[in-house]
């Protein structure tokens, strides 16, 4: 679910909120500022769940794992664990 939550808010952060409603001067600032911490928000919360399965399964399989989590919601462990069962029944 972090994984999810990161790159919405990664996604979100590449909406010009600024120019959308027609800002200038300070409040235009402000409208970046905030879209360039919601990325890095994103980029925390989403980095810190990949790094999760990388530690836990590799670089191999650390992607597929990921991809898992992000389409079904799940966390990372729950994907793992899916993963493992995949690969044990192939």
């Amino acid at each position: 679910m972090k994984l999810r939550i990161g790159v919405l808010l990664w996604i979100l952060s590449w909406i010009p909120y600024g120019l959308i409603l027609g800002l200038d001067g300070a409040w235009l600032t402000v409208s970046l500022t905030f879209e360039i911490l919601l990325g890095i928000a994103g980029i925390a919360l989403a980095g810190s769940e990949f790094g999760q399965a990388v530690k836990t399964s590799g670089w191999k399989r650390a992607p597929g794992i990921a991809w898992r989590a992000l389409i079904h919601g799940s966390d990372v462990e729950d994907a793992e664990d899916v993963d493992v069962e995949a690969v044990a029944t192939d």
